[in-house]
């Protein structure tokens, strides 16, 4: 069993994986992107991360791979029409990194409230002028979730112990009879003091945050997004901040991977992290156990940890 290793993961998982087949690492590899094309023809399992980008191109030298393997949650790096079309099954681990991206997105909550990171980068610059970091309080304020699932629940959870209500906009969620109101995603929008967008990738969540949908945004709120750079108009967005038509953002994730804007990050009080939200050594661990566990219960026959969403 050939099993190709395409980005970093913790060695306890390498260790597991090595039992399972014959493994080639090549997630620091100088040559990677050729290196991806060479070993893929031999593979039967490859595990990924979100850097690999597994499209139709390169799933055409795939002549013998019965598993894609994705540590993580989002699939919109891997082509899945073509892989349901050529029998190739796909897993990952949704669960393995919810904690460490709620705990990103409350820390950039706080950070865009009290302008931390600008603060920190003004003192290191040798000034102390206090009066352009005043922030806002979020005792009182209002949260507004979009996507009321796992995360978006842990992160209510967490925020409503600074004082702060809960309403969220989700269509999947039927029936709601907890102490969070559900409310329609434009009403949210301009309702809410802080938004947080907690969804994954698919054709109705692209652009869900448009130009018109930011600009029903109250003047002082604050954007986190957490989840996937293409549900928001980013260049609309530093436009606002700009503006200081809103007070704040934080963005872990972005419409291109490295950003290719970052002049426009510049004077605005945006928090801006490098799509880190399940790097975290416990998030990273559970992930790549959780997909050792898979790959193993998919060898068996038991396809119950193939995702369905194709």
């Amino acid at each position: 069993m050939k099993i190709l290793i395409c980005d970093n993961l913790n060695l306890q998982v390498l260790d597991e994986l090595s039992e399972i087949g014959d493994c080639t690492d090549i997630s620091n590899s100088p040559s990677k992107s050729k290196d991806l094309i060479k070993y893929i023809k031999d593979s039967e399992i490859i595990v990924i991360r979100s850097a690999t980008k597994l499209t139709k191109e390169i799933l055409l030298n795939a002549k013998k791979l019965k598993i894609i393997a994705r540590c993580g949650v989002g699939v919109d790096n891997i082509d899945l029409e073509f892989a349901k079309s050529n029998k190739i099954s796909v897993t990952n681990s949704p669960a393995a990194n919810i904690i460490s991206v709620v705990e990103l997105t409350v820390a950039l909550i706080i950070n865009a409230a009290r302008k931390i990171s600008l603060a920190d980068t003004h003192v290191k610059n040798g000034e102390w002028d206090k009066s352009e970091f005043s922030g806002v309080e979020l005792y009182g304020k209002k949260l507004g979730i979009i996507g009321f699932g796992k995360a978006g629940r842990l992160v209510a959870q967490r925020m409503k112990s600074f004082g702060m209500s809960v309403i969220f906009y989700d269509p999947y969620v039927v029936d709601w009879d907890g102490p969070e109101e559900k409310k329609e995603l434009d009403e949210l929008l301009q309702i809410s003091d802080v938004v947080s967008i907690h969804v994954i990738k698919t054709k109705e969540t692209e652009n869900l945050i448009s130009k018109d949908r930011l600009d029903l945004l109250k003047e002082n709120s604050i954007i986190i997004n957490t989840s996937r750079g293409d549900v928001l108009d980013e260049a609309y967005l530093f436009e606002l901040l700009k503006l200081k038509k809103i007070y704040g953002a934080g963005l872990d994730v972005y419409s291109s991977e490295p950003p290719q804007n970052i002049e426009t990050f510049k004077n605005i009080n945006i928090i801006t992290t490098p799509h880190i939200g399940a790097s975290t050594f416990e998030a990273q661990l559970k992930a790549g156990m959780d997909i050792v566990d898979n790959i193993k219960k998919m060898l068996s026959g038991d396809n119950s940890v193939e995702i369905q969403h194709f």
